[in-house]
């Protein structure tokens, strides 16, 4: 009696079975948004933490190059010379600040400080504003809970794009700006920063939503500004804002990931040296020039991954900048992600199910097990005199130790088990650290890593069933 052989594509059923029932366990419990999809982001926000971490070792010996990006920051040193900061104090010196960064002609001057309630000397905002007036400066405003400004940012705001499904981040209104600064100045940005729920900002708005229009971040306004982009050329999609050539992408709440890229780096200097006239006018030709509270108590720090607390203006210069050079952090999200994740499912299902066939590479895992150095190392050590009896005497002591035979049976085992699970995450991983390394691309790994798992889990389980027990029974003929 000749056997019926079985269909070829039973296999790829029973593959595409498993994978989605491990892609399911995986799905549903990320989507549920509870315990599962925390712990899932904790994973991710470390293991971006440690690609950060490594690219920056690996780009130690890299040259840098000086950006255009110049901050003149009011640090200890300023403060030390001029005395304790207060905001209409210093609303004088930066009168005379602004007249020796201005005789250099720079491309633009932007204030990471709030020009807010009027001057009670109204001849300080005047002075100022006319100094303003001289050049291409800019400042920033704040989104608050309480509006207080009056409408006067209205000018400024975008429309809200037909389609558009992105949460941004919003605000019911702004803080209050010296109307006679406001006049002067090219134009405004938001300066708004949200952190992650563990304390930590990775990603900045790009456009947030106050009341009925948009309203661009400060670094995409000057980067609009100074490239001569009309605004009618900047538009918001869904993951992705276009301005003129460059395309930043965004999350489903419109923000970019800060990538603060030390190739290009970020002159910085004191405020007081610039208002002493201390800094050549010639210095300041065609820079961006960011002026910011950078001293350690004026609280204007934020907490980022791996450089722990920097000032918030190297947070808007480094997104400008990212404008610029066009090196912003692209992350595969979403359905796209899930998607990926699918694909990973079905893979190592496949991979782990037809393992037994791919004889290269277990050939070549048994060449690493049994003919490495240290193996060949091991085995001549043992023929030592001296080596051979320790050797003996641990052997003896674990025949005679249940707890130690126990241990190595269960170590070996194990490591039979495990070590092709092993050998594809550690590939896995140096796979999404290289894309994010050479492509700037962040894909997240802890869910294609917990995935890689429970494919081993489940085709482990799946060939341990023996399916015999619940074959039909045919009667004799």
């Amino acid at each position: 009696m000749v056997k019926s052989r079985r269909p070829p594509y039973r296999k790829y059923i029973t593959i595409l079975s498993l994978a989605l029932a491990g892609f399911s366990v995986l799905f549903v419990s990320t989507m549920l948004k509870g315990v599962v999809f925390n712990i899932l982001t904790q994973l991710d926000n470390t293991f971006y933490a440690q690609f950060l971490l490594i690219r920056e070792r690996l780009k130690e010996d890299k040259k840098a190059t000086y950006s255009d990006v110049v901050i003149v920051g009011i640090d200890d040193r300023t403060l030390n010379k001029l005395g304790a900061y207060n905001p209409l104090k210093y609303r004088r010196y930066h009168i005379n600040l602004l007249e020796n960064i201005l005789k250099g002609q720079p491309s633009a001057v932007v204030y990471d400080i709030l020009f807010g309630d009027p001057h009670d000397d109204p001849e300080v905002d005047r002075e100022l504003s006319l100094t303003m007036k001289k050049g291409p400066v800019f400042s920033v405003c704040f989104g608050s809970n309480y509006d207080r400004s009056g409408g006067m940012f209205e000018p400024f705001a975008y429309k809200v794009p037909e389609g558009l499904s992105m949460k941004l981040a919003d605000e019911n209104g702004f803080e209050l700006m010296s109307p006679v600064v406001l006049g002067s100045l090219k134009s405004v940005g938001l300066a708004n920063a949200y952190p992650d729920n563990d304390g930590l900002l990775r990603r900045m708005p790009i456009f947030f939503k106050v009341k009925d229009g948009l309203y661009p971040t400060i670094a995409l306004e000057v980067f609009r500004k100074t490239r001569g982009i009309p605004r009618g050329e900047v538009l918001i999609k869904n993951g992705r804002i276009e301005a003129g050539g460059t395309v930043i992408p965004v999350d489903g709440h419109c923000r970019a990931y800060i990538n603060i890229d030390k190739t290009h780096r970020i002159r910085e200097m004191s405020f007081y040296d610039v208002w002493a006239g201390r800094v050549p006018d010639r210095f300041f030709h065609d820079k961006i020039v960011f002026i910011a509270a950078a001293a350690t108590g004026l609280g204007d720090n934020k907490l980022v991954p791996l450089y722990g607390y920097i000032s918030g203006v190297k947070i808007h210069a480094n997104l400008f900048l990212n404008m610029v050079y066009k090196n912003f952090i692209y992350e595969i999200s979403g359905k796209n992600y899930y998607v990926l994740i699918f694909f990973a499912s079905f893979f190592y299902t496949l991979f782990f199910y037809s393992r037994h066939e791919l004889s290269p590479i277990k050939r070549l895992m048994d060449y690493i097990s049994t003919e490495s150095l240290t193996t060949r190392f091991g085995n001549a050590l043992i023929k030592m005199p001296l080596a051979d009896r320790i050797y003996k005497t641990f052997g003896s002591k674990c025949n005679r130790s249940y707890a130690l035979s126990l241990f190595f049976l269960l170590f070996s085992e194990t490591r039979k088990r495990i070590q092709p699970l092993l050998f594809q995450l550690v590939l896995l991983y140096l796979a999404l650290f290289l894309i994010f390394y050479y492509f700037n691309v962040v894909i997240k790994p802890s869910a294609l890593l917990i995935q890689v798992f429970i494919s081993y889990v489940i085709v482990s389980e799946f060939k341990r069933i023996d399916f015999s027990k619940i074959a039909p029974c045919r009667a004799n003929s």
